[in-house]
């Protein structure tokens, strides 16, 4: 007669391998890699923000359509940082899209958008011609660009109801799918 014990021990191991790679990832977590801005490369400036649950300081004056803010006084909603410029053609144009995106999200994202210092003293002016109604500052000393290694126009960075960053440097295309995967995550 066989000895049973071998199958069963390997059916064990099966298992426990099977529910390591399973719970290997928290619950509740998603994978937004697919939202990623770059190859690897050009990523690697962002190892030290990404997924941080300490991201780097607002550092922004003028605001418009708000008293001033920061990410702690938006923990529960999901902010979008909206790196612009008025210089920047794809910038101006991206502004319909936001206001889209925020009638669809009200309740839960707020979008704000920092304005590059090159070109600032337009900002108000822009505002008002384009008629953009969510928050708006400028990064004046260029801080706030620094700290999350911004290198173009637009950028997006994305952070969770926690204020957790998920995304640093989301593709332009894939905000709003990232929004909608952070509302269903509830």
């Amino acid at each position: 007669m066989k000895n049973p014990t071998l199958p069963i021990l390997l059916c064990c191991f099966a298992l426990t391998l099977l529910l390591y790679f399973f719970f290997s990832q928290p619950l509740g977590t998603e994978d937004f890699s697919f939202a990623f801005e770059g190859d690897e490369q050009s990523r690697a400036r962002l190892t030290s923000i990404q997924d941080s649950e300490d991201p780097p300081e607002l550092e922004l004056s003028n605001w418009q359509n708000t008293e001033p803010l920061s990410l702690e006084d938006l923990e529960g909603k999901i902010v979008v940082l909206d790196f612009w410029a008025t210089w920047c053609g794809p910038c101006i144009a991206s502004i319909p899209r936001h206001k889209d995106i925020l009638e669809k999200f009200r309740d839960y994202v707020v979008l704000i958008g920092v304005c590059h210092p090159r070109g600032a003293e337009r900002m108000e002016e822009i505002a008002q011609t384009r008629s953009i109604d969510y928050p708006i500052a400028v990064d004046e000393g260029g801080l706030t660009i620094k700290a999350y290694k911004v290198n173009g126009y637009p950028d997006y960075y994305i952070f969770d109801r926690s204020g957790k960053l998920v995304v640093a440097d989301c593709s332009n295309r894939e905000v709003e799918k990232v929004l909608e995967m952070l509302l269903d995550a509830k």
